[in-house]
């Protein structure tokens, strides 16, 4: 085996890359989770543009980690980097929710059919959140908005029943449905609590007419009586 000692030094070589080149990937992967949730940070203060720029960051990251562990995908590409590529997606589909734009394209960003499908049931999290504080400044239309993309989330990804082994979904989908139900009902009961307000605010404002209308008829003309 004359050969030995010159295949092991290559795959010491190579060995020695791949750590090197996992630190780099720790750190991207670290860094590309920061922009992209102070990015979603940003959607929920209403700074739509500096959101944006924050995810476009952590995108561009994500793109680099890509290029820097494309020799080593068997080892990077569906566990650190991929779990960064979930969170990019997370953010970049909440963005265009909240601005009312078309869904990103997984082709179009460069991402793996699975990333964007579980970063796309994430965003669901942030959809309830963006909900419920509409419902808190009694936005109920807007509130029903969020709930409305949830519920199509919902349905889209419930086509999906592989093994875990080759998309784990499952847990995500339980999860969706008990989001949207709790959701559902806290925007019903917000409804309903308008429509009392709204009834009570009518009933006042016939009492108070009725009771203007009595105290004019009541007014006596003292020189007239006389």
């Amino acid at each position: 085996m004359e050969n030995t000692k010159q295949i092991m030094e290559k795959i010491e070589r190579y060995i020695n890359e791949v750590e090197a080149v996992r630190e780099k990937v720790i750190e991207g992967v670290r860094e590309i989770i920061s922009n992209c949730r102070r990015g979603t940070q940003l959607i929920h203060r209403g700074l739509k543009d500096d959101a944006e720029k924050a995810i476009e960051e952590g995108y561009k990251k994500l793109m680099d980690l890509y290029d820097l562990t494309s020799r080593y995908a068997e080892m990077f590409r569906y566990n650190l980097v991929e779990s960064a590529a979930r969170e990019v997606v997370e953010a970049k589909c909440l963005l265009s929710f909240v601005k009312k734009e078309r869904l990103p394209d997984p082709e179009e960003i460069g991402v793996s059919p699975s990333s964007f499908l579980l970063g796309l049931c994430d965003a669901v999290g942030e959809l309830r959140r963006l909900s419920i504080d509409a419902l808190r400044r009694d936005r109920i239309e807007e509130a029903n908005y969020y709930l409305g993309i949830m519920e199509e989330i919902y349905d889209s990804v419930m086509r999906f029943s592989n093994p875990s082994s080759i998309l784990p979904i499952k847990k995500r989908q339980d999860r969706l449905r008990s989001i949207i139900e709790k959701t559902r009902s806290e925007i019903a009961i917000a409804s309903c609590e308008r429509r009392i307000r709204e009834k009570v605010e009518e009933f006042r404002e016939l009492v108070m007419g009725k009771e203007k209308k009595e105290e004019k008829n009541m007014d006596l003309d003292i020189d007239k009586v006389w």
